[in-house]
């Protein structure tokens, strides 16, 4: 019988928000399968491994490019998505650890679409999302009322045209572009309006109600929530 695939999602973070599904599901994995990044920094091992040891369990290194050349991320995603098939052919259930929420923003998203297409088994299991967490450490709703809320990547270069409709936004994976956002804020009067964690839930957090405070060189792991109202917390 073949192994299943389950892309797991374990919070932002927080060793103490990884949901029991998510402990479960690697307490009872055969292998766990770890994102790997051009930095060798293995975050995501390094947060389950506070709640679940992994020393005696089987892993595999998932190599994701940190990059935009799509030929390179093809390939790493195809690698990665191949050697997960070896495992599930021999029998094994596969964990695929992820920070936050498989399902936003997840590069491991992509090798779990690849084993889906070539007919194996594989499901998705949801984490608490860096956004939900950076709120509540600043204390304040997402969404009140009949507020929409608009989740966007912080280095997407039409995100600035967002940020002039309606409701709350959330803008991730803005590291790169940090100052470019910083600047769009100033420039529509909405940086009293907006705050940022960095690294939240991580070793290094830094928050700041201030973006005129923030250092343009900030973590991968940063986002920035901007509020129709001025934050008050």
């Amino acid at each position: 019988m073949e192994g299943t695939l389950y892309s797991v999602g374990i919070g932002p973070g927080d060793p103490e928000l990884m949901t029991l599904k998510a402990v479960r599901l690697i307490v009872e994995a055969d292998v766990i399968a770890i994102p790997q990044g051009d930095n060798d920094i293995l975050t995501a091992k390094n947060i389950v491994n506070q709640v679940v040891d992994l020393s005696a369990k089987e892993q595999l290194l998932i190599y994701m490019p940190m990059t935009k050349d799509m030929v390179a991320m093809d390939k790493a995603h195809d690698e990665g998505a191949d050697a997960v098939i070896k495992l599930l052919k021999e029998g094994k259930n596969v964990v695929f650890i992820t920070l936050g929420d498989p399902t936003v923003y997840a590069t491991c998203i992509y090798v779990h679409k690849r084993v889906l297409a070539k007919g194996y088994k594989a499901e998705l299991i949801p984490g608490v999302p860096s956004f939900c967490a950076v709120a509540a450490k600043l204390n304040v709703a997402l969404c009140e009322r009949s507020e929409p809320l608009i989740i966007l990547p912080g280095s997407y270069k039409e995100s600035a045209a967002f940020l002039d409709g309606p409701g709350n936004k959330v803008l991730m994976k803005s590291a790169s572009q940090i100052a470019k956002v910083r600047d769009e804020l100033k420039e529509r009067e909405l940086i009293s309006h907006a705050a940022m964690i960095e690294r939240c839930g991580l070793p290094g957090e830094k928050i700041y109600k201030d973006l005129n405070e923030i250092d343009e060189k900030s973590s991968y792991f940063s986002v920035i929530l901007v509020k129709e109202g001025k934050f008050t917390s």
